[in-house]
């Protein structure tokens, strides 16, 4: 095989400091032979139509890293693979996923508006809240550059805030009897995030058995990127391929 892999967390679409056009110049930089979507593993008969259509739904900020790939397809040969669970949007919609986290969001939102909320709870609430800020996760304002979120340091932030989420909420149940109806449906959900990590690095793997001195390119939402990397940083040698997990690093390869 002895493919060389990199694994580049990214932006759904632009911010401040993540811009589409950063990621269409390292793509160019990389030159990848196969380009890994994370778009479910089942979406394969039907990948330019899921770019096409990703990039017109982020349009209005810049059309994230599916109008990178296609820029890059315009003058760059490349096979785009998805690799994401299988089901996953099948299960967002099934599960009403996106409206049970609102919902949960508003409910927080509203509890701790009021001055008889646990004071206990509100700590630990606001305690997250100020660390999501801090370090601009999901937000459009977010500052940092392509090199930053794919850099160690914020591979750490991230794993240390979703530690903190599990640990907080967790409390936040125990503390806020309101919140009781809205339990079993946030575990269901952040377990199933870490069940797509899991499907993820074996779906790489899968997909590395198949080339064979190929440049891959894995592009990931920026939560996902350190468990992916630590799923696969020890399996390079039993599966024959190098990881590349530095933005800085590639330079040097050139």
């Amino acid at each position: 095989m002895n493919n060389t892999i990199y694994v580049i967390g990214t932006c759904h679409g632009d911010t401040i400091g993540f811009k589409t056009d950063d990621l269409y110049k390292l793509l160019c930089e990389i030159k990848p032979d196969v380009i890994l979507d994370e778009s479910p593993i089942d979406n394969r008969c039907a990948m330019m139509d899921w770019l096409n259509a990703c990039a017109n739904y982020y349009k209005t900020r810049g059309g994230g890293e599916a109008a990178a790939v296609l820029k890059y397809l315009d003058d760059h040969e490349a096979e785009v693979l998805p690799y994401d669970i299988k089901g996953r949007n099948d299960y967002f919609i099934k599960t009403k996923f996106f409206e049970k986290e609102q919902a949960f969001n508003e409910a927080c939102n509203t509890y701790f508006k009021q001055p008889t909320a646990n004071p206990t709870a509100t700590y630990l609430y606001r305690l997250i809240n100020s660390m999501s800020r801090k370090f601009g996760f999901h937000e459009t304002k977010d500052k940092r550059s392509i090199y930053e979120i794919n850099s160690p340091l914020c591979d750490v932030q991230v794993e240390t805030y979703i530690s903190l989420i599990r640990q907080v909420n967790k409390a936040l149940f125990n503390l806020v009897p309101e919140f009781a109806q809205y339990e079993k449906d946030f575990w269901k959900m952040l377990n199933f995030h870490a069940r797509r990590d899991k499907a993820m690095i074996s779906n790489i793997l899968s997909y590395n058995k198949q080339f064979e001195d190929k440049t891959i390119v894995v592009l990931c939402g920026y939560f996902h990127r350190y468990a992916l990397i630590k799923g696969l940083v020890g399996k390079q040698k039993q599966h024959d391929f190098s990881l590349i997990t530095e933005l800085n690093s590639i330079a040097a390869r050139q």
